[in-house]
């Protein structure tokens, strides 16, 4: 078994040959160093790197499909659509994207940063990214390895920590980042990316966490606030990575785009919730059959889905419309907030002011449901993961299910609530993995994840 730990670059190659399914092109990245003897200033963009794939990869095209802002045209995505998902979908993911891939490299870069003891920032950057990644796993699985993972060959079956206990461990990540951060480092962190405001983008993803528990915690809302407080406050100052314009570096979006040309488009119901919205043509163009397309080569104007798209680790639009929310639910006026998320959004995408104010003066209402599903069409793109997880937690916007969305993986025939873990963790970790599923009461993508339970 070799999860959980650094895997040589030729191991992990032959195992994505081997195992390779839809995914796997886009979660591996063949220049991933491996080893002990790997500085961090070569571990640090790798991380960085496979975390933003991991944001709008195979995963989060999978959760833009659930919440309809995609749909299958052609092969495998026809059934993705239909809900056929199960335990192999998504078992590249699990181990090269998170397992042996971003998470181990943070966790090693945390290990490292701390023997060296004069990289306090480089440990706070790695602090920040794992629970990045460590958000994205809970929110697909629930309980997840983690307290006894990455122990290498002293533990090849680990423990589940329950979702409750990760996003304790989540917020403690971010407090320790925090206080990393706010310790003097001569170097900076080591082989960064993305230019940030680290302490502020720590404040953010705290809200965005505590937010995610509004069906958990009566306090949600209140903790969101405070932690806004001290985010950044600008599209500017927002922590953004910037793909290669490549093809070994492109954007997950546009890489999928030329490598299964037109088997994934734009789902009617987003493109119709879309009219009269003036970033309708930087999400979407028609063919001549007349279905709208999210990527079509040469055309720049698709916001989304060029090689060298962006990908904000959180948005200052996403922290908008969680403040907006946030006051709508403590009785606050969500109103300056929720027109500023838009703005924000739209602005980033390059929509003139004057088209700006002739949209917001459509946006009458300042309910949760407005706020929602206006956060929905902001989050087109930049991460559909998140999109999904406000569906699961406020059931907004109010989408319809696939009538041919029941099979074995999804016998309710629900818009999916979570994913199955994959099949290698069933033959390898079987003990771990009967104890979780035993736990949460299932692991179908019709059973509900503790954060999302009413």
């Amino acid at each position: 078994m070799k999860k959980y730990f650094n895997i040589s670059l030729i191991l992990v190659f032959i195992a994505f040959i081997a195992g390779c399914d839809d995914f796997g092109d886009t979660n591996l990245d063949p220049g991933r160093p491996g080893g002990e003897n790997v500085s961090l200033v070569a571990i640090t963009p790798t991380m960085q790197t496979q975390t933003h794939r991991n944001l709008v990869s195979g995963a989060g095209r999978l959760a833009g499909i659930f919440m309809q802002q995609f749909v299958g045209f052609d092969a495998q995505q026809v059934a993705f659509t239909q809900y056929a998902v199960d335990e192999g979908t998504l078992a590249n993911f699990w181990e090269f994207g998170l397992y042996t891939g971003s998470m181990r490299d943070c966790v090693d870069m945390i290990e490292r940063a701390t023997a060296q003891g004069d990289v306090p920032h480089t440990r706070g950057l790695a602090r920040i990214y794992l629970a990045v990644n460590l958000g994205i796993a809970t929110n697909f699985w629930g309980d997840i390895p983690y307290s006894e993972a990455f122990q290498g060959a002293d533990n090849l079956a680990p423990g589940y920590d329950s979702q409750q206990e990760i996003y304790n461990t989540i917020q403690q990540l971010l407090d320790d980042a925090i206080s990393d951060f706010n310790q003097a480092d001569p170097q900076g962190p080591l082989g960064d990316l993305v230019e940030a405001d680290w302490i502020a983008t720590a404040h953010a993803l705290k809200a965005r966490f505590y937010m995610q528990l509004s069906k958990r915690d009566a306090n949600a809302s209140t903790k969101a606030l405070a932690e806004l407080a001290d985010a950044f406050s600008s599209n500017g100052s927002a922590p953004f990575f910037i793909f290669e314009n490549t093809t070994n570096g492109a954007h997950p979006l546009a890489l999928f785009g030329v490598q299964r040309p037109n088997t994934l488009i734009i789902d009617p119901f987003f493109d119709s919730l879309t009219d009269g919205d003036p970033r309708k043509l930087k999400y979407m163009t028609p063919n001549v059959d007349g279905d709208q397309l999210y990527f079509q080569n040469n055309n720049p104007e698709l916001f989304w889905a060029q090689f060298d798209s962006p990908s904000p680790l959180i948005s200052f639009w996403e922290l908008k419309f969680i403040e907006a929310e946030a006051l709508s639910r403590t009785g606050g006026n969500p109103v300056p907030a929720l027109e500023e998320a838009i703005r924000s959004n739209m602005q980033y995408l390059g929509i003139a002011d004057a088209d700006i104010d002739t949209y917001l003066a459509t946006v009458t209402g300042s309910d949760l449901e407005t706020i929602i599903v206006e956060k929905y069409k902001a989050m087109y793109g930049s991460n559909p993961t998140q999109a999904w997880n406000d569906f699961r937690r406020t059931g907004f916007p109010a989408i319809t299910p696939n009538s041919e969305g029941v099979n074995g993986s999804n016998p309710s025939g629900v818009v999916p609530r979570r994913f199955l873990y994959p099949d290698s963790e069933r033959l390898s970790n079987t003990a771990a993995y009967e104890a979780a599923i035993a736990a949460q009461g299932g692991h179908l993508l019709d059973v509900d994840l503790w954060s999302f339970e009413d």
